[in-house]
């Protein structure tokens, strides 16, 4: 069915409308709003009522990444060095052994299962994946701020970077055991690292180039103007970077976080100011874009996980769990962090299903076995996707109750006084 430019803006209207109708029902019964999102679609999705066609949510892709964009500048602007140089110690080794659990048990577990290394090897990068995302959402609904607050936002930053660079070393080494030809260590750690590398670059000059023009905004406009253009200056610069990082094939999600660090630690008034235009330019984009994600999501994949799925699912969560408590009892960490942080890091999305979709159209061409793989991959991501982006905010929601940390952030309603 072919749709016009009136009825793509009608069908945006009723998917936002509904989204925000279902995730204030959601709210009222004490489960985050970003789960009656995703629902939401879902029901408006192929799997139920079929409202939105397949069509019309693949061709908004630019909705993912605005909001992502978006998304990890606000994970950055919360992360200022003073915080977490309290916390590196424990950061570091949580992030390493929260991946590496994961990535051990699943790889194991699909090795049990399938008896193939490369299956194994490639389930195991994918499970080390975190959705900042729905995090995100979550610590902003309930206002939460705190030591367990600040680690998971620079847990999941880094988490994302850390995966891309398991995932490459990963796929070549499956690549070379399905067309049974040497991968050098050069090739394997050389696209990450160049990718990492560019998302940082590319985040800091970006940062700097947007504290210098804000800086000339607030001291200089019109204080009657001075919100109207700052914010228009601060997203549309955001955009352009996410768009950039998009371009050159970078990390979206790092280079944009990266960003906003940099703001909100050379110059923090800059910082409060451009979080407070980003919070209220933001909820309807990511109504939107939950609602898409769940739109996305094929109920119809659940039976095909299999016991594959079902032990993706359960040993990537005691991996992550009991490596983020390994990783705080090691380090030190307070109590609330060590206790609490791992049921924080079960969501999975965007990079675990755009790992999965490269690792397809990699594998689809070598050989029989490569094909099945590519099939399996994608199946059973999509599936258990589907299942953790829905349990995954209502547990972020009970780690950060349990570490009392709902309700602590500062009122970002006020802007900062520049007159003074």
């Amino acid at each position: 069915m072919q749709f016009g430019e009136m009825d793509a803006l009608a069908l945006v209207g009723i998917i936002i409308l509904w989204a925000f109708f279902l995730g204030q029902i959601f709210r009222l019964i004490g489960i985050p709003q970003v789960v009656g999102y995703i629902v939401a679609g879902a029901l408006l999705g192929p799997s139920f009522l079929k409202i939105v066609p397949e069509q019309i949510s693949d061709s908004m892709d630019f909705i993912t990444e605005l909001a992502l964009g978006l998304i990890g500048f606000d994970m950055g602007e919360h992360l200022r060095f003073a915080e977490l140089r309290k916390l590196g110690k424990s950061i570091i080794t949580i992030v390493v052994l929260q991946a590496a659990g994961a990535f051990a048990l699943v790889a194991a577990g699909t090795l049990l299962v399938t008896g193939s290394t490369p299956t194994a090897l490639i389930f195991g990068a994918l499970a080390m994946a975190t959705a900042p995302a729905a995090t995100v959402d979550v610590l902003a609904e309930y206002g939460a701020e705190g030591p367990l607050t600040t680690t998971l936002l620079a847990v999941v930053g880094i988490d994302d970077a850390l995966t891309l660079l398991a995932y490459s070393v990963a796929a070549s080494l499956v690549e070379s055991m399905l067309i049974g030809e040497h991968v050098s260590m050069v090739e394997m750690f050389e696209l990450p690292l160049v990718e990492i590398g560019g998302s940082l670059l590319v985040g800091v000059a970006f940062g700097l180039f947007l504290n210098v023009f804000m800086s000339h905004i607030l001291h200089h406009h019109d204080p009657q103007h001075r919100q109207h253009d700052a914010m228009a200056v601060s997203i549309g610069l955001v955009l352009v970077c996410a768009g950039l990082s998009h371009m050159l094939e970078l990390s979206l999600i790092l280079t944009t976080m990266t960003m906003g660090i940099v703001i909100v630690n050379t110059n923090p008034h800059n910082g409060h100011y451009i979080r407070f235009t980003i919070e209220h330019a933001g909820p309807v984009i990511y109504v939107l874009f939950f609602a898409l994600v769940g739109a996305g999501l094929h109920v119809d994949t659940l039976p095909e996980m299999g016991l594959l799925g079902l032990s993706y699912i359960v040993l990537r969560v005691i991996g992550k769990y009991g490596g983020a408590w390994l990783g705080g009892l090691l380090s030190g960490s307070l109590p609330q962090v060590r206790n609490y942080l791992g049921l924080a890091l079960l969501s999975q999305a965007g990079v675990a299903i755009g790992l999965a979709l490269n690792a397809s159209h990699r594998f689809a061409g070598l050989g029989p076995a490569g094909a099945d793989l590519a099939r399996l991959v994608i199946n059973v991501v999509t599936a258990t996707t589907f299942v953790v982006q829905l349990a995954g905010p209502v547990l972020v929601k009970v780690a950060i109750g349990r570490a009392g940390e709902i309700g602590k952030a500062v009122d970002e309603t006020l802007l900062p006084d520049f007159d003074a």
